[in-house]
């Protein structure tokens, strides 16, 4: 099943209220999604751009364990991702796992 940006935006907003794109804002509570346009790609048909394609990035970051990101799996089940991986960080003295997975979107040209 593909998903539209919006539709992408609303599920991600259902899983976790706090989400932002690009970046948190400061003081933002973990845990928290963020999601980032990390290409551009498009469906040609007759030589001309029929769909519009983005990549993006959905993390979420938190300071909890891989069982934050259940909730986000279990929305996500439909809709093709790639794996979620994670990367480790400190931040005021905390340990903060950024969860982050690629979810191709599909928008139509307007004509």
């Amino acid at each position: 099943m593909s998903i539209s940006f919006d539709e992408l935006i609303k599920l991600l907003k259902s899983v976790n209220p706090q989400t932002f794109r690009g970046k948190a804002p400061p003081g933002a509570c973990y845990p928290y999604i963020i999601y980032s346009n990390i290409s551009m790609g498009k469906k040609v048909a007759s030589s001309k751009t029929a769909k519009l394609m983005p990549l993006y990035q959905v993390s979420l970051f938190t300071t909890g364990t891989e069982r934050d990101l259940v909730p986000l799996e279990n929305a996500l089940k439909k809709v093709p991702h790639t794996d979620f991986y994670s990367i480790q960080g400190d931040e005021n003295d905390d340990t903060v796992t950024n969860f982050y997975t690629q979810i191709r979107v599909v928008d139509n040209i307007e004509k």
